[in-house]
């Protein structure tokens, strides 16, 4: 039997910091990371090997960082644990004992009930490489796409496939695109975009059908309009992989993944869960939330490899902050925190403060991107709970930043007077800087 002080089952995102963090606090200790698959997807570039990215390799999550902080790695599929003695099985005969156990072990596509889904030329946003492989150049000679989903997913794919030259139509069964993270204002804006592009937005309809003797050549709606397809891409979303976790009786929320404290540990307190798997309360309501990011996993990875053995970190996991990114169309999206429809679902009285303005001073500089910004603050603590931004490239730390507000509980005046840096070529103007700007359009309506 090889034994481990450390193993973590998983090679995401969460399963990978979890292995750089481990070994970075306790250098002496044993650490292997197990995998199933010979190469490691980055989750976030997938719909990227559609089109911009020229081979499916070239989206994957290198192991030099691993192999050099001498971390082993296993090519292996483990297939049973015991918590009380401490061991694994593998599907390769072998068992293996170990101090701590970190599962990342992510999340699996979901396939949702819809009649003819086993259909040929039905395919699925998979985080395997040999399956990625396999799809792509089968898609990639199909002209006539649906896309099922209208989540960030969803509209990734359909952005690249449209540069590949496909006919795509995008079917939403919510009211509007990126319906679980951005207000509805911004979801009219992908889809003005998108259909500026030629590609089809339906909305508020299910797909009833997949037809087709063996391939799939037709989607029919639940109003019955049918659309002639030549094949159909399922962007609904992901499940907790919880299965191990089932196996080794550790405790879990079916819907949400597997139980864990604040500092990421299971009901058993050898074994430890990040990413994916793992049940996540969100960080302004502490509730259960189905979010699965990629930061919000290796957050989790961080703080779980710093304490495994002990609390060196006195920093408890606050539960997950949705931050989001995204472009589409040449138009780049963020939002984070609480949208401005998921405040008025949980009775919050809020205030909203909007920007427009340019990323660049002044806005005639080449390069410049028009910002539209949406703010939402509490009525009555006054703290930011969540923003929404439109624009050009710009607005991808500006939603880190805005993000990092959320996560220290800042209030509209701290950030009206916050101190910043800025130049006509980097940053909007001192005097239009969008952040603030927002902020004070929020401040004014209080003597209203």
């Amino acid at each position: 039997m090889n034994n481990y002080d450390v193993i973590i089952i998983g090679g995401g995102p969460g399963g990978f910091t979890a292995a750089l963090s481990a070994k970075n606090t306790y250098p002496d200790r044993k650490v292997l990371l197990i995998r199933k698959d010979d190469i490691t997807m980055i989750p976030c570039g997938i719909p990227y090997v559609f089109h911009s990215l020229q081979h499916i390799d070239d989206n994957i999550l290198p192991d030099g960082g691993l192999k050099k902080n001498g971390i082993e790695i296993l090519i292996d599929d483990v297939i049973s644990g015991n918590g009380e003695a401490k061991t694994l099985k593998l599907k390769s005969g072998k068992t293996l004992s170990y101090g701590k156990l970190v599962i990342a072990t992510g999340s699996t596509v979901f396939i949702p009930p819809i009649s003819g889904i086993e259909k040929n030329g039905v395919y699925f946003i998979k985080k395997n490489t040999n399956y990625l492989k396999k799809i792509k150049p089968e898609l990639l000679d199909k002209q006539n796409i649906v896309i099922i989903g209208g989540g960030f997913i969803g509209i990734e794919m359909a952005d690249e496939l449209i540069k590949a030259g496909k006919n795509i139509t995008i079917i939403e069964k919510l009211p509007s695109l990126l319906p679980l993270s951005m207000d509805k204002e911004f979801g009219n804006m992908v889809k003005e975009r998108l259909e500026e592009l030629h590609c089809k937005v339906i909305l508020e309809l299910s797909v009833k059908e997949l037809k087709g003797e063996t391939a799939v050549n037709e989607v029919i709606l639940e109003d019955d309009e049918k659309i002639p397809v030549d094949g159909v891409v399922i962007a609904i979303g992901y499940r907790p992989n919880i299965g191990l976790a089932k196996e080794m009786k550790l405790e879990y929320n079916e819907r949400y993944g597997i139980l864990v404290d604040e500092y990421l540990r299971t009901s058993d307190k050898n074994i430890f869960g990040v990413g994916d798997c793992t049940a996540k309360k969100d960080f302004l309501l502490g509730n259960y939330t189905k979010l699965m990011l990629a930061s919000s996993a290796m957050a989790q990875g961080r703080l779980a490899g710093s304490n495994l053995f002990e609390i060196k970190v006195i920093k408890q996991f606050p539960g997950a902050l949705g931050t989001f990114s995204t472009k589409v169309g040449g138009i780049a999206l963020g939002s984070t925190g609480l949208n401005e429809k998921q405040a008025q679902t949980l009775g919050i009285d809020y205030f909203i403060g909007l920007s427009e303005t340019f990323d660049k001073h002044p806005g005639k500089i080449p390069g410049a991107s028009k910002i539209y910004m949406k703010l939402i603050f509490a009525k009555y603590s006054h703290v930011l709970l969540g923003a929404q931004i439109k624009g050009g490239d710009s607005i991808g730390e500006m939603i880190n930043m805005l993000s990092l507000a959320i996560q220290k509980n800042m209030t509209d005046m701290e950030i009206d007077t916050l101190q910043i840096g800025t130049h006509p070529l980097l940053t909007a103007s001192p005097i239009a800087y969008p952040v603030i700007n927002a902020t004070v359009n929020s401040i004014l309506k209080w003597f209203k």
